[in-house]
């Protein structure tokens, strides 16, 4: 689990620098090539670094990809999915096939990273360092290094430390070792800036194994593959550019820190692979353990075919949250089973008070984005980009009776159990 407690910059520098000069089973004064930053001497590899310090002196780099010939990977059978989810984000690839982490850290260390401050850097490195001579130990001190590097050299970035991807094409040995070094790197999840990832379980069957379907040398993702990989990161890259641009999350992707159900029964909430899930079947809605008042709210959401659920706002614990708050409803649009609702019921809606303006809704089984934002009796409702509400509580105050939550001006955030399985990701909040 990640603590929350800060690890001061100069213990971490005491553990990197003890990790380099007392490294395990290289002799005396000698360091692990795991730790000895060091170029390769191929044209083409000169040539690529090359190409990276151009790019980066560009600026424009809010997040960057590092690592070898898997991360190179999103150049190839991944270009496709980077072009729609990372390129709009101005994201950067510096990855080389073939690499291991001393080459990593001296490209770090000549000119990758120069002059720009990424927001989000995502690391899957160490495969490579596997089936050489190189211990567990070895290599996970190897990513340590990288991981300190990027910190002294861009501190506000935050970094999402991958586990090294599952491979197959190797004897047991190197696999066990890989996994003993990811087992050990994760450790840097003490530092507050730092999220250890893994989403392996994406690349795996039943046994355990790498299907050929999604890695067909069992090592290296084919288009599908690239594909899950952007799936199960995106909780995690999602989450770290909204703190990055100054939101709070609401859910730590891990737990149900600062969340609570509230309205008895059985549960009906679980944390999967980052997401927020509710099962349906009615009953309880899960809350924030504390209130708001003026806020811009953003989440994604994925509703199953007549998905239907609901966002509630500055409600109490007690009553109909809907009513005795308000609720933002979320629904799929174009299930047969709600052709006969009402406009001001439909995905978007201020639930029985204010229609949106137009249908922006995606159909169901796609991620949506939806961006809640009140201050006063103001609010506003964007979904998928789209302002679909742009109105005032106040002025539909002939609904009070029915409706007491319309003069409600704090209360608490929470997310509706109706009768269907709802998906949420990437919910967070900035205080107005």
């Amino acid at each position: 689990m990640r603590k929350s407690h800060m690890i001061s910059g100069l213990r971490l520098f005491a553990v990197w620098a003890l990790t380099l000069l007392q490294p395990m089973g290289w002799g005396a004064g000698a360091l692990s090539p795991a730790v000895t930053p060091v170029p390769r001497q191929d044209g083409w590899w000169q040539e690529r670094h090359r190409q990276f310090n151009e790019r980066v002196r560009q600026g424009n780099a809010d997040i960057v990809f590092i690592g070898d010939s898997i991360t190179h990977g999103w150049e190839g059978e991944g270009k496709e999915i980077w072009d729609t989810c990372y390129a709009p984000r101005n994201a950067v690839n510096l990855g080389i096939g073939g690499d291991q982490t001393g080459h990593v850290l001296w490209r770090l260390q000549n000119g990758n990273l120069e002059g720009i401050q990424p927001k989000v850097a995502v690391i899957m490195i160490g495969t490579n360092n596997g089936p050489t001579d190189q211990t567990a130990e070895e290599i996970s001190d190897g990513v340590k290094a990288i991981v300190q590097l990027i910190r002294e050299k861009t501190p506000s970035t935050r970094i999402l430390l991958l586990a090294i991807f599952p491979r197959n094409d190797k004897p047991e040995e190197v696999q066990a070792k890989l996994r003993r070094a990811t087992e050990l790197f994760s450790a840097l999840d003490e530092d507050p800036m730092v999220e250890f990832v893994d989403i392996n379980w994406a690349f795996v069957d039943e046994q355990g194994k790498v299907p050929k379907e999604i890695m067909p040398d069992l090592l290296h993702p084919n288009k599908k593959g690239y594909e899950l990989w952007a799936e199960a990161l995106e909780p995690w890259l999602g989450k770290a550019l909204g703190e990055a641009d100054g939101l709070t999350p609401l859910f730590n992707g891990r737990d149900f820190t600062g969340l609570e159900e509230v309205g008895g029964g059985p549960s009906s909430w679980r944390v999967e692979h980052g997401m927020l899930v509710t099962v349906g079947g009615g009953g309880n809605w899960i809350s924030t353990t504390r209130e708001f008042g003026d806020f811009e709210l953003s989440l994604e959401f994925k509703s199953p075919p007549g998905g239907n659920s609901g966002v509630f706002i500055r409600t109490p614990r007690e009553g109909n949250p809907a009513f005795e708050g308000s609720e933002i409803q979320i629904l799929d649009d174009y299930s047969d089973r709600y052709k006969e609702l009402k406009p001001y019921q439909y995905c978007g809606s201020v639930y029985a008070t204010i229609a949106p303006s137009k249908r922006a809704t995606k159909p169901s089984g796609q991620w949506q984005k939806m961006v809640i934002r009140v201050q006063g009796q103001k609010i506003q409702v964007t979904l998928n980009g789209e302002q679909i509400i742009d109105g005032d509580l106040s002025e539909h105050m002939d609904k009070i009776k029915d409706h007491p939550g319309l003069q409600r001006l704090k209360g608490y955030i929470g997310l509706q159990n109706h009768d269907t399985p709802m998906y949420f990701r990437n919910i967070l909040i900035r205080e107005l």
